[in-house]
């Protein structure tokens, strides 16, 4: 029997064996990886990274679920009681993976902590809500904030999107596995000359208001006249008109070049 899912945690017990075979085929583990599980709930994620042959941390917010998961595995993994986003843990080296069923109540802040912040996963395979994993792999013109900040620091795929039946209880929304490939330091700087952070800085400016066109938004935050603006982004051969969501990642880039001594 599954425990009481508890809405205070964003619990919603994952029971669909095939989405749980995708979520591991879609992680690669090598037999010794370690690997760091989010919200093990009734740890049937847990079971099937053990049987793939990952050293599995696993960390649980509600203290409820503890007891079972202790009884249950036992010495097999490492599980620690607490809240991933406000506690500090001694988290493996670089050389690990993130792969968890996630609380979908802290997605954005889970994604924001381990993009930016060391230690980073090599990879995070996530269940996510369907709408942030179209977000997250989106393409112009369809772009938005948490599009280009997750595809600056990683390479981003949806693995598969995965009905509300496949829970219980049945959530009102569907979900989707998405797998990010974390760039590592020097192919970061191999890809990009810049660092995310001005990158980022400027899109949040295009994406202030999603219903002005690129140029104006720009001109408000930086300052600029907007004739300026669109000099900078018909030189990138885009459209003076052009609104935020229609630029890729590469074009934030490349604006960012031209407009950052000004910033």
């Amino acid at each position: 029997m599954l425990p009481r899912a508890k809405k205070s945690y964003g619990q919603n017990w994952l029971v669909d064996e095939t989405v749980i075979q995708k979520i591991i085929a879609a992680a690669e583990i090598r037999p010794g990886e370690h690997v760091l599980e989010v919200g093990p709930g009734t740890g049937i994620l847990t079971q099937a990274l053990l049987n793939a042959g990952a050293r599995v941390t696993a960390i649980e917010a509600d203290q409820y679920l503890i007891v079972s998961l202790k009884e249950r595995f036992g010495n097999k993994i490492e599980l620690i009681h607490g809240d991933v986003l406000h506690s500090y843990f001694l988290l493996p080296n670089s050389n690990f993976q993130l792969v968890a069923n996630i609380p979908y109540n802290i997605t954005s802040d889970l994604l924001k902590k381990f993009l930016t912040t060391e230690p980073k996963p090599s990879r995070m395979v996530l269940m996510v809500q369907r709408e942030v994993a179209d977000r997250i792999t989106a393409l112009p013109p369809n772009m938005s904030l948490l599009t280009v900040v997750c595809q600056l620091y990683a390479d981003c795929f949806k693995i598969a999107n995965v009905p509300a039946g496949a829970f219980r209880p049945i959530p009102k929304v569907d979900s989707a596995i998405v797998r990010l490939d974390l760039l590592p330091p020097f192919l970061h700087a191999t890809r990009y000359t810049l660092q995310p952070e001005p990158i980022i800085s400027l899109a949040k400016s295009g994406f202030s208001s999603r219903r002005k066109q690129l140029h104006h938004n720009l001109a408000a935050h930086l300052h600029l006249p907007t004739e300026a603006i669109k000099t900078a982004l018909m030189s990138l051969g885009l459209d003076p008109k052009i609104r935020a969501e229609g630029l890729t990642v590469s074009n934030w880039i490349a604006l960012t070049h031209i407009l950052r001594p000004v910033e």
